[in-house]
């Protein structure tokens, strides 16, 4: 007779520590790039609006 195994085996739970660690690694990626692409918006915002502002004071 088989005793039923309880509980999870130790590849089960080295197979979710993977899917976990996977899952943050890219979030951080996504996190990164959100913030490159903010710095880089602000920089082209600012500088759209210095060229506006010479643009409307008559300067080339």
């Amino acid at each position: 007779m088989r005793n039923k195994q309880r509980g999870t085996t130790f590849l089960e739970v080295l197979l979710a520590v993977v899917v976990v660690a996977v899952g943050i690694v890219a979030s951080a990626a996504i996190e990164l790039k959100a913030l490159q692409m903010t710095d880089s918006a602000r920089r082209e915002g600012g500088e759209a609006f210095a060229r506006y502002s010479q643009h409307e004071r008559g300067q080339p």
